[in-house]
């Protein structure tokens, strides 16, 4: 099971691709076999999942009823919009075009672990997103944890 975590800088080379962190690299499992699956994730960023990890998320979709609108829009949306990448010799991943321009990237990105995946975020559409919440990250851990 994949733990990553922490908030990385990086940048899109030329040939759209992007360097893992080495970090990140490390907590990837081993049965991934250094190859993931990119799609479009929530918010504005883009979901990077281990091979191992999008196995989970197949069996969520799979499980999704085909006679209901909402379960089908989600599967004619998520699915299509996501592709394979496999890391170079030097850790590097390609990121479709396609991609980079649904969350925005141009050149910069931020990369965060976010535990059983990655997220990769254009810098200002991520500064956006926390500034959206008026809570405090306190007050929303303690809303969440409540028991």
């Amino acid at each position: 099971m994949a733990s990553f975590k922490g908030t990385y800088a990086s940048t899109i080379d030329g040939k759209r691709r992007l360097k893992l962190p080495k970090k990140l690299r490390e907590v990837t499992p081993p049965a991934s076999n250094d190859s993931f699956v990119m799609g479009p994730g929530y918010d504005g960023c883009i979901f990077l999942y281990p091979l191992e990890e999008w196995g989970k998320q197949e069996e969520k979709l799979r499980n999704l009823k085909v006679d209901l609108g909402e379960h089908r829009f989600l599967e004619r949306v998520f699915v299509p919009e996501s592709e394979d990448a496999r890391l170079d010799r030097v850790g590097r991943l390609t990121v479709s075009q396609r991609l980079l321009d649904l969350a925005g990237i141009k050149k910069e990105v931020l990369i965060l672990g976010v535990l059983s995946r990655i997220e990769l975020w254009a810098p200002e559409v991520y500064k956006k997103y926390r500034e959206q919440y008026k809570q405090s990250f306190e007050e929303v851990a303690e809303k969440i944890f409540r028991s």
